[in-house]
């Protein structure tokens, strides 16, 4: 069947799904080698094999039309389902695999009701999984950063720490100089339709706590946060006083939110870190991650390798928990990690910096 339409093509993918000795994971992508084959053309179908759109086709096609496949015997839903590492989906393996290392569920859950700010303050980074759960969307959380500010019955606020800009905010100081704050891009939300952007200030400076410059991220009777958020005019003050330098500040537009209903604990940032998409992140690491990701720069296409390599560091610093046996694409010699690693890089290329430039030596046949 040859169709352009997609609820044709639809139908016809979930038709070979539930043929004997079929793989959904294929995608239908074997029967258009064979017909490029038919027309003399099997060269460019293999040259075409590992393009980073195939690729992700396949693991969309894993992720979408496998699960609830009526397909053939129970020995071969059994070898795909082990291929496919679904194990992992499991909530005992999700907990155990959180750097912040709780051993139940009920802890993290006693934790977020217990404490008197939620999660507020807290470091999340995206899940270390061998499939990343943002691969084919908001690719911008894979392997990210973040900061709670806010964590109640109504929402989770953060901010993604790792995704510096090209654009600069200038801070005027005290003295009349004009310093240039590259802004970090921190969420969808408050980015788009407003030329007054809302903007914060985040430090992590014991010199400047000392000085009672801001005050603690998700502050509460026992303890504070390691990240401190404080005025733009607070900024200016401390540099122009000699205190701090523009590189000991993140300079932050945008925000993340997961709303949740008041009657549902389960739901907003916990929902999210009970699923797997997110781990929390021991504040004995804060430190660490906290210097790597200053040392990025504004995004450019001379600095946008560095950054995102800057950026994976940060990340793994509180625990890569990475698998010696990573699972591979269907039929690739790709690992799901590193097309989700391209992914949240072509995404940085697409939203941030305009425009995609391929990775040298990598899907070539990309664009």
């Amino acid at each position: 069947m040859v169709a352009a339409d997609s609820e044709t093509v639809w139908k016809e993918l979930i038709c070979q799904r539930d043929e004997e000795n079929a793989d959904p994971r294929d995608a239908g992508l074997k029967t258009w080698a064979d017909l490029m084959g038919l027309i003399g053309k099997e060269d460019e179908a293999k040259a075409l094999s590992e393009t980073f759109a195939d690729l992700t086709l396949k693991e969309w096609a894993a992720e979408t039309i496998l699960f609830n496949s009526t397909v053939g015997s129970a020995d071969m839903q059994d070898n795909i389902m082990s291929s496919l590492d679904v194990g992992s989906n499991q909530l005992s393996e999700i907990l155990s695999s959180f750097s912040s290392a709780p051993d139940t569920a009920d802890k993290i859950v006693k934790l977020a009701v217990n404490s008197k700010n939620g999660f507020s303050g807290s470091l999340i980074r995206g899940s270390a999984g061998d499939r990343s759960p943002f691969l084919l969307s908001e690719q911008k959380f894979h392997r990210s950063v973040l900061l709670l500010l806010q964590d109640d019955d109504e929402q989770a606020v953060g901010v993604i720490l790792n995704h510096p800009t090209t654009n600069t905010h200038p801070l005027m100081l005290p003295n009349g100089k004009i310093v240039e704050m590259t802004v970090r891009y921190g969420g969808s939300f408050g980015m788009q339709g407003s030329t007054d952007q809302p903007t914060i200030f985040l430090h992590a400076k014991s010199k400047l706590k000392e000085r009672l410059i801001g005050e603690p991220v998700g502050k509460s009777e026992t303890e504070d946060s390691k990240i401190w958020i404080c005025s733009e005019e607070e900024a200016a003050k401390a540099m122009a006083d000699g205190h701090a330098s523009h590189r000991d500040f993140m300079c932050i537009e945008g925000f993340s939110i997961w709303n949740r209903d008041a009657d549902k604990i389960e739901g907003g940032i916990l929902g999210e870190i009970l699923e797997g998409k997110f781990e929390l992140v021991d504040p004995s690491f804060t430190e660490e991650m906290w210097v790597t990701l200053l040392a990025q720069a504004s995004l450019s296409i001379d600095t946008l390798d560095r950054n995102c390599r800057l950026a994976s560091d940060a990340w793994g610093a509180a625990g890569k928990n990475e698998n010696p046996f990573p699972p591979t694409v269907y039929e690739s010699t790709v690992t799901v990690s590193e097309l989700a690693d391209d992914a949240c890089r072509f995404w940085i290329e697409a939203f941030l910096l305009g425009g995609v430039v391929p990775a040298a030596d990598k899907y070539s046949a990309f664009e």
